[in-house]
């Protein structure tokens, strides 16, 4: 390498090795580049990003800090009429913030949810709950599943189906 007045050694983000500055080429990502790794426009993932020894902590984005989903399991049904029945669930775990919401919902279609027909039992903590299924038709199959609700969201239990009786 011929010395230019002014010139002076960098080291390639890639390879690593130390080239005259006039050699090098910046890239698109800031990162200098020797001839040998410089081969045009690349991808951004054929580019290592540079070695950081510092780690950055990020807070928890959730607001609600160490919440979860509620975990709630659907009972069976049972006093089953032509235009009624009976099912109900059990909340076995809030997620660690209160149940603003809990039922049951059904559907004559599969996986019911609380745009569909629902009852519903009110604002509590985890534990069982019986619920009265009102309004079905005769002779017809139904899908049932509990419901709660939590400051994060609304969880399902299993679903469970039904016929009503003539």
């Amino acid at each position: 390498m011929v010395y230019k007045p002014g010139d002076y050694y960098v080291i390639c983000d890639i390879c690593g090795l130390r080239y005259y500055r006039s050699k090098c080429v910046k890239t698109w990502n800031n990162l200098i580049a020797c001839p040998k790794c410089f081969d045009g426009p690349r991808d951004p993932l054929d580019f290592p990003p540079p070695l950081r020894t510092e780690r950055q902590t990020v807070p928890d984005a959730r607001p609600e800090g160490n919440v979860k989903p509620t975990i709630i399991e659907t009972v069976a049904v049972n006093t089953i009429a032509d235009t009624t029945a009976a099912s109900g669930g059990d909340v076995t775990n809030n997620g660690g913030s209160a149940i603003t919401a809990y039922g049951v919902c059904w559907s004559t279609s599969h996986a019911p949810d609380v745009d569909d027909d629902v009852t519903d039992e009110g604002t509590g903590t985890a534990g069982e709950f019986t619920s009265d299924l009102t309004s079905l038709t005769a002779s017809t199959k139904y899908y049932v599943r509990a419901y709660a609700t939590n400051s994060i969201g609304t969880a399902y239990g299993p679903e469970v189906e039904f016929v009503t009786t003539a």
